[in-house]
């Protein structure tokens, strides 16, 4: 009576044996792909070694006797840097080797060089940057028979648009100058937005990204390319960032064809349709229209505030970030139609773009300007913090030296302060700073107005604009 029990448990234990052997295969089988998929994409990899040379103005440059104690106006140092990238192209007839990795890698260096896995170590030249997307071109001369290396070992590009949320990704790069280093996750999040980078929507992964892994390829498993390891936030767990691939492959692109990136805009101020003004505008999705920027494309289009855009050339927007990708990626002075909800009812209205170009890349006149004003102003860091003891400030540049007599003098500004607005915009960088600053010289100003905040008190303040000698 027992022996057909004894039949069934044979039977189980035969089909659990059987269930753990094809496991154990089945994973080991997944293992070796992960291996075979790595060492393909590692020669493709290269680690880049950056030199910058950077000056700081000695804030005791104008004191008396600093010259008789020969103390120098700048101090200069060198500062070495590390990233990663990736080969991307081989041009025969140009006789180079393209690469793909973050602008904030090389930007502002001197010196660049890129080791390769085989060894070989060249100089590179900057081909093309762009600093909204965080991605840069560079490129190394034949040498060393590196174009043969090159072309067997370039990586293939692959679509970002068909990821999926949950999706397995690995990272390859040189975190911590740590060469070769692969980690692997899933995609976490996508269209991620960053502050300072409108219209690029990054992909979120938890794959460990660390500085080093920046400008290094991640891949999906199919050995394709399908972002640009790019940022972290510092002092997260898990939260990791990287550039689409085919948002990279347009900048390259652009270019490649342009010599740098051409964007179009529209001059206006959106601002997300939440629930409750979905509601209150009678409209399901769309990007909110908040402001309209005088004598702009979209002010002679006659667009106004209020409006809610719900297309761009028939192809629906969702939120903000489809809108500035489907107005930014077309050339300036390109014709499209926006399709609006006004008062309840739909409108077709065409507007021409503007360049998105137009402001200034002001980062190598900051010296420049500093001198012109008798004003250095710095980013507010977590060190200036503390030894400032800088009141909580939602924005806003340090006033870090002011020379007697200057423009800056004569508006009253005192090392120490906080610039918050200029022009009643909000200030997030020196950088911004200047680049406000020249394009009110540029409209022919005669100042701007500055409110700031000392201590604990704010006050308004006017710096008068130096005029161009002509």
């Amino acid at each position: 009576m027992r022996k057909p029990h004894h039949l069934l448990t044979l039977l189980l234990f035969f089909y659990l044996s059987v269930f753990q052997i094809s496991s154990a295969s089945l994973l080991k089988q997944i293992e070796q792909e992960r291996i075979k998929l790595v060492e393909q994409t590692l020669p493709g990899v290269v680690t880049i070694f950056t030199v910058r040379e950077i000056k700081i103005r000695n804030p005791f440059a104008e004191f008396p006797f600093n010259e008789f104690f020969g103390l120098p106006k700048d101090f200069e140092y060198r500062q070495e840097g590390l990233g990663s990238g990736f080969i991307v192209k081989v041009d025969r007839k140009k006789e180079k080797v393209y690469l793909l990795t973050n602008n904030h890698v090389i930007e502002n260096a001197t010196d660049i060089k890129v080791k390769f896995k085989n060894g070989t170590v060249l100089k590179a030249e900057i081909i093309g940057k762009d600093k909204l997307s965080d991605v840069a071109l560079i490129a190394v001369p034949f040498e060393d028979n590196i174009e043969d290396y090159a072309e067997k070992h370039k990586l293939p590009l692959g679509d970002s648009d068909k990821l999926k949320v949950g999706q397995s990704v690995i990272a390859i790069g040189s975190p911590l100058g740590l060469t070769e280093t692969v980690t692997m996750g899933i995609v976490s999040a996508l269209d991620r937005e960053i502050e300072g980078h409108p219209g690029e929507g990054f992909i979120q992964t938890d794959a460990a990204i660390n500085p080093g892994n920046s400008g290094g390829p991640l891949i999906n498993i199919d050995g394709e390319v399908i972002g640009i390891n790019t940022a972290i936030i510092m002092g997260a767990q898990g939260l990791g960032f990287a550039v689409p691939i085919n948002q990279a492959k347009w900048v390259m692109e652009q270019i490649l064809k342009y010599g740098k990136v051409r964007r179009s805009k529209i001059g206006v101020y959106i601002q997300p349709l939440t629930p409750e003004l979905a509601k209150h505008f009678g409209v399901k999705k769309g990007v909110l229209v908040a402001q309209v920027q005088k004598g702009g494309p979209a002010d002679k289009a006659g667009i106004k505030p209020g409006d809610i855009i719900i297309a761009v050339n028939g192809i629906e927007v969702e939120d903000v970030n489809d809108l500035q990708k489907l107005i930014m990626r077309n050339p300036p002075g390109t014709k499209i139609t926006l399709t609006i909800i006004r008062n309840g009812k739909k409108l077709n209205i065409e507007v021409i773009t503007t360049s998105w170009e137009d402001e200034e890349d002001i980062s190598g006149n900051m010296q420049e300007l500093e001198a012109k004003y008798g004003l250095i102003v710095k980013d507010i860091t977590p060190e200036l913090v503390e030894r400032y003891r800088i009141p909580k400030v939602p924005y806003g540049v340090l006033v870090y030296g002011v020379k007697f007599g200057s423009p800056a003098d004569q508006a009253g500004l005192r090392r120490g302060d906080i610039i918050l607005t200029v022009n009643k915009q909000p200030v997030k960088s020196a950088e911004e700073f200047w680049k406000i600053i020249r394009k009110a010289e540029k409209k022919g100003d005669d100042s701007v107005l500055l409110y700031v905040q000392r201590g604990y008190s704010r006050i308004y303040t006017i710096l008068p604009l130096v005029k161009e000698k002509k």
